[in-house]
């Protein structure tokens, strides 16, 4: 009797052991995009984080559902934008409010005492990007997240909008006026922030 129970559990074990490696092959190629979306759409990186662990939680127990499909990227994004969503639904009900944290490039700041090798644009030029880079991050920032995520996945990662719309469950008619309030926003934002430059200067 104990040697059946022992068995059982083994072959549990093992059934956990295949289904993890299974879960991982299938979505392996996936997770880069996943967090590039969770990213943009949260801003700060510990929430993307946050964001994309909560997806995997979510669709490990799933995997039957998984294995079906042709197309994952589309269907599991779809399932981390409602995880999304429902997030902001509680922080704004929530007394807490949370802010997104300074973004930080890791590849840049680890590159500036090598810049002197590079025989590229000189420091004018740079310090222009920078700017340039600075002020399209503090209008992406200033963006409502329904803003910010459609303009990240139709404009940025190049989704369809008949793939957004499936994605994000809304109509097709009303997505394209999202996207163009977006835009719209946006521009604004960045018009402001060069008027704020040119008042600095």
């Amino acid at each position: 009797m104990q040697r059946m129970a022992w068995l059982k559990r083994t072959a549990s074990r093992t059934a956990e052991t295949s289904d993890a490696v299974e879960f991982a092959r299938l979505l392996r190629d996936h997770i880069p995009a996943f967090y590039r979306a969770a990213y943009r759409w949260t801003g700060a990186v510990d929430r993307a984080e946050d964001l994309v662990q909560q997806l995997l939680l979510r669709l490990y127990p799933r995997l039957a559902e998984l294995r079906e499909l042709d197309q994952i990227r589309p269907w599991a994004l779809r399932v981390m934008y409602r995880i999304f969503i429902d997030q902001l639904r509680r922080e704004r009900s929530s007394p807490v409010q949370f802010g997104a944290d300074p973004v930080v490039d890791d590849d840049v700041a680890a590159g500036e005492d090598e810049a002197w090798l590079d025989p590229g644009p000189g420091p004018q030029e740079l310090s222009e990007r920078e700017l340039t880079q600075e002020r399209v991050l503090r209008a992406w920032e200033q963006l409502g997240e329904e803003h910010r995520v459609v303009l990240a996945m139709h404009d940025i990662e190049d989704y369809t909008l008949p793939e957004l719309a499936q994605i994000m469950e809304i109509p097709l008619g009303t997505l394209k006026s999202r996207l163009h309030r977006a835009r719209a926003r946006l521009r604004e934002l960045l018009a402001e922030e060069r008027m704020v430059a040119a008042d600095r200067v």
